[in-house]
């Protein structure tokens, strides 16, 4: 498929830089009105909740995305009992005198000017300008796991980390501008239920539905829903559920007590061997050599705000 020229420009534009994430599960919180110097990315995993950016209010619910850029004046609420939102503060253009600084914005602070150049530039462009707010597509689950992969590999901090991130949001920022495209219907009619059993086979990787069941549920025989899901995804079902798996244990690993063992029989494999194959498959190393490469730089994440 050819690029356009837009997506030509927006190439040329960006340099992603991931400043800082976090993962963790909130109780009910709150953040008042705040201005930030760079991107914020949220997915909403579980919960609801409240978002305002841009003077546009949003009930937040799961699946839900928001994009708030720098220098928009925003505030977000989790309502009780928690919410599980996967975040990241980000730059689109990376600067190497002025993107290198690390701290929360206070809530009420709307004037930057005294920041001066470690405000991220103006950045406008067609394809980057209708994101601001909430975004509702059929592959935001896909964003989110991208987003907790960043997570992961930014609490690992091995090297070439900063360009493994880099790539990680470009990969972000495709999904979505293609999860726009969708709205305008042109888009195969079995991409929506094909993205919901992909987000289905991630979620419940521990015991994942038989192609039967994901075939029956998009309305397709197996022969065609292999057919489809490989056409869409570039692998069969089989050869995604196992990378799904992987990307679970991953998640699990890195500072958790659970040895091996345990870690396996949660993301659904049948005993540490097939788990082993299956990592060493993906990742290129064994799940103790991956362990032992993230303990030496993890440091637990605090319970910071977003």
């Amino acid at each position: 498929m050819k690029a356009t020229d837009q997506e030509f420009e927006l190439l040329g534009l960006l340099k992603p830089y991931v400043r800082h994430c976090g993962d963790h599960r909130r109780a009910a919180w709150r953040i008042r009105e705040r201005k930030l110097l760079d991107y914020l990315l949220v997915y909403i995993a579980e919960g609801r909740g409240r978002f305002e950016v841009g003077g546009t209010a949003w009930e937040a619910e799961p699946g839900d995305i928001f994009w708030i850029p720098p220098g928009t004046a925003h505030e977000m609420e989790g309502y009780p009992p928690s919410m599980d939102c996967p975040f990241v503060h980000f730059d689109l253009v990376y600067r190497p005198g002025d993107s290198h600084w690390e701290w929360n914005v206070p809530p009420g602070t709307l004037d930057l000017s005294r920041f001066g150049r470690r405000n991220h530039p103006d950045l406008h462009h067609p394809l980057l300008d209708t994101l601001p707010g909430r975004i509702r597509a059929y592959n935001n689950s896909r964003v989110g796991t991208f987003i907790r992969e960043i997570v992961t590999e930014h609490r690992r901090a091995q090297p070439h980390c900063e360009l493994r991130l880099s790539g990680l949001m470009l990969g972000i920022v495709a999904e979505i501008l293609r999860g726009q495209e969708s709205l305008a219907g042109n888009y195969d009619e079995h991409v929506p239920l094909l993205e919901e059993a992909a987000a289905h086979m991630r979620e419940e990787c521990r015991k994942a539905p038989t192609i039967t069941e994901m075939a029956t549920y998009c309305e397709l025989s197996p022969s065609h829903f292999r057919a489809l899901f490989g056409r869409h995804f570039g692998c069969p079902p089989r050869t995604y559920l196992r990378r799904a798996r992987v990307m679970r244990a991953k998640d699990i690993m890195i500072g958790s007590p659970l040895n091996l063992s345990e870690i396996a029989a949660r993301c659904g494999f049948a005993n540490v061997h097939s788990f082993s194959r299956a990592f060493r498959a993906v990742e290129g190393l064994s799940p103790s050599e991956y362990r032992r490469a993230g303990a030496r730089q993890y440091s637990p994440p605090s319970e910071e705000n977003a």
